[in-house]
């Protein structure tokens, strides 16, 4: 009788073949045209939205306190 053979499980490629957590990278953001976006970009473009909203909001703030003069 011969002994009986293991069977070798498919290697996943996904998980490191240690324990030992890879070192992880950014994230690459694309836009629409397929160009990557640099990580300064979207600090600049939030920075831009934030700044805007910012202003809008004292915008209405101020024009509520303007009273009519009639």
């Amino acid at each position: 009788m011969e002994p009986t053979r293991k069977v070798e499980q498919p290697r996943t490629w996904n998980s490191p073949s240690s324990g030992a957590p890879k070192p992880s990278q950014p994230e690459r953001m694309y836009g629409e045209s397929g160009r990557e976006i640099q990580p300064w970009e979207s600090t600049v473009g939030k920075s831009i939205f934030y700044l805007t909203v910012a202003t809008a909001l004292w915008f209405f703030y101020w024009l509520n306190g303007v009273q009519c003069p009639c």
